[in-house]
């Protein structure tokens, strides 16, 4: 067994919590690797980079939770304080915990965590907003990845295909050229570990309200046009159908496409079978999604979703849903392959609106969310997905 270790890890806050604003895969990623970290045994420091402005102290224990304001007045010497007597320094969640850890770094070793390629979701962006990208964006995503590429002495990565992305960039940095030199490229797939308990599936009749879904954030893979013309086809075709969205725009990043299906909702014909909830207290989220029984996840074709992952997937199966979605990204198909979602086609809205129109019209099972449960939480555990960190 290895020895405990005094570990300072690097991620991104609030904490979930009941009351957290937001589900966030960054905040999800922090805590999962922290729960990991503290189960073997180490001794976990927690920097924590907040939005606020967060007082520079350095705990007198080697232990607990201390907030760091991200890109605030000094954070980097904040940082390099609290990782004087560290033996190994760990992030958590894309992309400034890794940069700023390869920044700050004396001897230790890093492990640095890429989970979601920075170029990739660029490409999406370009992609989303049929604009070439500001030259001051693509700087800021290369000064985020590159202090990585050059510095960790191990990376974790979300995906296999995104392995493969992550050894080619190595290459391209000049770290695969000289002996013993490579860093080690670890896979580690979302945990399904949300803090909240899992719902039981909900059944139905055909003459009973199908509610679909949607939750998390409009970002610029998620294929907004597909779902506003897929769900106007099949709301128009079955009256059952509703609509829920827990979720909304991503501020600072992107928020053209929460916007079109905002304007879509409130002129639609059918706005009274349409609830905007929008982004909802961490806690509020299981008696919002308590009465739905469908998650909808579509993705744009385009290197995001073949080299990521879909938190959303795993948390529509916690939150008892079945989840109709594209199969492009590793996690899907594999859920796909096992029958425990229903796969459509990309970029067609007809197909969605055949679906969803089958769905309203069938009696509802819970034995396939049941099913799916089950082994997503065993293989996707907290203990099972970190085995390499």
């Amino acid at each position: 067994m290895s020895r405990s270790r005094r570990i300072l890890l690097i991620g991104r806050g609030p904490l979930p919590k009941l009351d957290t604003p937001v589900l966030g895969f960054s905040q999800l990623r922090t805590q999962c690797f922290l729960d990991a970290l503290e189960a073997g045994g180490h001794g976990v420091r927690l920097a924590l980079l907040t939005q606020q402005n967060a007082p520079n102290h350095v705990p007198d224990q080697w232990a607990g939770v201390t907030p760091v304001g991200e890109e605030g007045p000094g954070w980097l010497e904040h940082l390099r304080a609290l990782a004087e007597g560290a033996e190994v320094i760990v992030t958590a969640g894309p992309y400034n915990p890794g940069r700023a850890a390869c920044l700050i770094a004396q001897e230790q070793p890093v492990w640095a965590d890429v989970p979601g390629d920075p170029f990739a979701e660029l490409s999406a962006l370009s992609d989303a907003t049929q604009r070439p990208l500001e030259p001051a964006r693509i700087a800021a995503s290369e000064a985020a990845i590159m202090p990585v590429l050059a510095r960790a002495d191990a990376l974790s990565v979300i995906s296999v295909p995104q392995r493969y992305a992550a050894l080619g960039a190595l290459g391209a940095t000049g770290r695969l050229s000289a002996p013993n030199t490579t860093p080690s490229v670890q896979v580690i797939p979302i945990a399904a570990r949300f803090g909240l308990p899992a719902l039981p599936p909900r059944s139905r009749s055909p003459d009973q309200p199908l509610v679909v879904a949607l939750s998390g954030g409009f970002n610029p893979w998620f294929d907004e046009t597909t779902v506003i013309a897929g769900l106007e086809k099949a709301m128009t075709a079955r009256s059952q159908i509703q609509v829920l969205v827990t979720g909304g725009g991503l501020e600072g990043f992107y928020t053209d496409g929460f916007e079109r299906f905002v304007n879509w909702a409130k002129n639609s014909v059918f706005k009274e079978r349409i609830d905007l909830a929008g982004w909802l207290p961490h806690g509020a989220l299981t008696q919002r999604l308590n009465r739905a029984h469908i998650g909808l996840s579509l993705d744009r074709p385009g290197l995001e979703p073949e080299l990521g992952s879909r938190t959303r997937l795993l948390f529509f199966v916690h939150m008892g849903l079945l989840p109709v979605s594209t199969a492009i990204c590793s996690l899907a198909k594999e859920m796909a392959q096992k029958k425990e979602l229903i796969a459509v086609a990309h970029s067609d809205p007809s197909g969605l609106a055949s679906t969803l129109c089958e769905l309203a019209d069938a009696d509802a099972s819970t034995k396939t969310v049941l099913r799916a449960q089950t082994r997503l939480s065993r293989v996707y555990a907290t203990k099972k997905v970190t085995e390499p960190l």
